[in-house]
């Protein structure tokens, strides 16, 4: 285990470093490769209680920093989470948590149940801690529920997680209003020891235009919540809705499906600026919903006090203002009519505190004032993270802020200083740096709901990966980081460390141009290796004409042992016999029936395999050498079954050189899952050498 800890080196591949929650991406990404995707959805459960919410609404920050973006695609890391939560939420024996005792007796109080305020009940739960959970609801889930649509997150997917939370001991009270059934201060005298407010943003904001007040205007938001709990509400043929950002989205979505014929987003800025999730925009705009950039509403125009339309006025796009993007200044003259029966409301949320004490400082838009690093307010002990400090954000933003909360909070409670070693920025580590060399290989994709039957229906639109295109997608994985530490696959991986005897080193760089990690680089005329780069594959210790490069792990004593043992039960057996030198990125030796006359000698990568060991086992009396490679599109460490082809076509010489036939040596391409194809390699070998006979060399080789 220590070897292994100390490869990470405290740096984050892109895609972890990336991620706001600090999910171990790449940890899970290695185990689905294998088809542990048991063991992945653990990983991720560590980091968030959310793998299936955030497999379906995450924003995605770790698929815009994945290296392989500038290959092809970006990996798609959000549908392979979904596909180990939606694995595990089929199966018959569903994964519970383990019961985790109390082990502190101060109990804390948490104030809303959106993302925010689940996560932090969860880590602090596992904690030891005695939480409580106030929602003024009478389900949880927050924003989560009640402002994403069904089609994007079903109810029974939230509803999944939210009990594998319960479960771990969190105290639930729905239908509870701070401040109507329970002041702020009531909470303080029950005895909890901290607080943490997370109640998110769910006020609309007002366009301060005339006719907001008609008849056909709504709230965004509290019309996505009126559709949800199934109440009944009449937009007529056209809908106008206000806004760029996720709930304009949903809403214009949302009332297309409501048999809302033509439904157009009226936006101030550009595309560019639009603050919504492009995935989603792209997706509005295939169902239908028109998009209008560079537009403000003037008015809302009404007869009989009922909607008729919108006066607005175009935009010309002048200096960013203090969000970043580009300030809309009107064009004057330009005025036009968007004819509408409704008009959604979509402009923005803000929080609503009026529940809190005068000493949790609040500034403008409701946002409650905290410690950037700890999210304390300026009352001790009281706590507030999420939306309700940072203004609408992102799922895995506000559950990034939950976990925060959550370490502060157990610090408090033990008396510990809430920043020290908070604030370091972890470095990002990847080997990648050129790209160009990199094999393409094509990004799966997810099947989705027929475009005519989802506009009749709150069917989700996404219907995830299936396992075998999910272990594909996995397989484009270029593992750019260092040791993930998924600590699962300990006899998989048997992390190997890179020894050089710099006194018979000769600065040759055979092992520098080999290396497609740059890990090793001759300096000061001795090959040194970096750590935190190498994969450990021990292509250049075969490359090494010096032998001054050696593996720890996969040294040539030890694989020469092995060679040694098989050879000894040769001589009690009949019939061919065959050693495999196996990938344990292809092929695990205890989840394929290998046949008895076949002595597997696993390898951390079939670049391991020296031509010195294939000689070995044929002069022990090998009838044959079979090598177990990754295939060329799924190889874990990019070029190592490509670099043994190489090795593979000019130890056929040697042999040949020493009468021995040189089609005795086989290499062949596998790929976890494929049993089929390995069993069909293997029998096609063994039958091929069944023809042969036997090597001469059998009864007189000395081990």
């Amino acid at each position: 285990m220590a070897n292994i800890s100390k490869t990470l080196d405290g740096k984050y591949p892109p895609c972890r470093k990336a991620c706001p929650a600090g999910i171990n991406i790449q940890a899970y990404i290695a185990l689905i490769t294998q088809g542990k995707f048991k063991e992945a959805l653990e990983v991720i459960r560590k980091s968030i209680p959310f793998p299936s919410v955030c497999g379906r609404v995450c924003f995605s920050p770790c698929e815009d920093a994945c290296t392989r973006k500038d290959i092809d695609e970006a990996l798609s890391i959000r549908a392979l989470k979904r596909l180990v939560a939606d694995y595990d939420f089929a199966s018959e024996i569903k994964e519970k948590p383990k019961p985790v005792p109390k082990t502190h007796s101060e109990k804390i109080a948490i104030i809303g149940s959106g993302p925010a305020g689940l996560t932090a009940a969860y880590d602090l739960a596992k904690m030891g801690y005695p939480v409580t959970i106030f929602e003024s609801a009478s389900k949880l889930g927050g924003g989560l529920r009640y402002c994403i649509p069904e089609y994007r997150l079903p109810e029974t997917v939230l509803d999944a997680e939210i009990d594998y939370i319960r479960e771990t001991g969190v105290e639930i009270r729905t239908d509870t209003t701070i401040g109507k059934d329970i002041t702020f201060d009531e909470i303080k005298k029950q005895g909890y020891k901290a607080i943490l407010i997370a109640t998110g943003a769910h006020q609309c904001v007002s366009l301060n235009i005339e006719g907001e007040d008609l008849d056909g205007v709504f709230d965004a938001l509290d019309f996505l919540k009126e559709v949800h709990v199934g109440n009944h509400v009449k937009l007529g043929s056209k809908v106008a809705v206000i806004g760029g950002g996720n709930v304009a989205v949903d809403a214009a979505r949302t009332a297309r499906r409501l048999s809302s014929n033509e439904v157009t987003i009226v936006y101030r800025r550009s595309k560019k600026e639009m603050p919504a999730h492009r995935h989603e925009v792209e997706e509005a705009v295939k169902e239908g919903v028109k998009l209008h950039f560079l537009v403000s509403p003037k008015r809302i125009l009404g007869k009989n006090g009922k909607v008729v339309g919108i006066e607005c006025i175009k935009n010309a796009l002048g200096p960013p203002d203090e969000s970043g993007r580009r300030r809309p200044a009107p064009v004057e003259g330009s005025e036009f009519v968007v004819p509408a029966d409704a008009v959604l409301l979509g402009i923005g949320m803000m929080p609503d505190t009026s529940f809190l004490p005068k000493e949790v400082e609040v500034t403008r838009g409701n946002i409650i004032v905290v410690d950037e690093t700890t999210l304390e307010t300026r009352l001790p002990g009281v706590f507030a993270g999420g939306d309700v400090v940072t203004g609408p954000a992102s799922v895995i933003e506000a559950i990034a802020a939950g976990k925060k909360a959550a370490v502060s909070i157990d610090r408090y409670i033990k008396g510990l200083d809430l920043k020290v070693g908070r604030t370091k920025d972890v470095p990002e580590i990847t080997w990648v740096s050129e790209k160009n060399f990199l094999r393409k290989k094509p990004r799966q994709t997810m099947a989705c709901l027929d475009l005519d039957e989802r506009m009749s229906c709150f069917k989700e639109v996404e219907l995830g990966l299936t396992p075998d295109a999910g272990l594909l997608e996995a397989h484009r994985c270029l593992f750019c980081g260092s040791c993930s530490e998924c600590l699962e696959m300990e006899e998989l991986c048997e992390v190997d460390d890179v020894l050089v005897d710099e006194d018979r080193c000769i600065a040759c760089a055979n092992c520098e141009k080999v290396c497609e990690y740059g890990a090793i680089r001759v300096e000061k005329s001795v090959a040194k290796v970096n750590s935190v780069l190498c994969k450990g594959c021990g292509t250049c210790a075969v490359e090494c004409p010096a032998e001054a490069i050696t593996m720890q792990n996969f040294s040539d004593e030890k694989i020469s042992a092995q060679l040694k043992d098989a050879a000894t039960s040769w001589t009690t057996k009949n019939g061919i016999q065959t050693i495999a030198f196996v990938c344990n990125w292809s092929y695990k030796n205890d989840e394929f029936g290998w046949p008895q006359n076949t002595h597997v000698i696993p390898v951390r990568c079939s670049g391991r395999v020296d031509p010195l060991h294939v000689l070995r086992a044929f002069m022990l009396g090998a009838d044959g050498v079979l090598i177990v490679s990754c295939n060329s599109k799924d190889c874990h460490y990019v070029f190592g079954g490509s670099i043994t082809e190489k090795r593979v076509r000019q130890m056929k010489e040697w042999l040949q050189a020493v009468d021995i036939e040189p089609e005795r040596l086989q290499i062949t391409r596998s790929f976890v899952g494929n049993e089929q194809q390995l069993s069909e390699a293997l029998k096609s070998f063994t039958t091929m050498l069944e023809n042969i006979g036997s090597t001469p060399l059998r009864g007189t080789a000395k081990q």
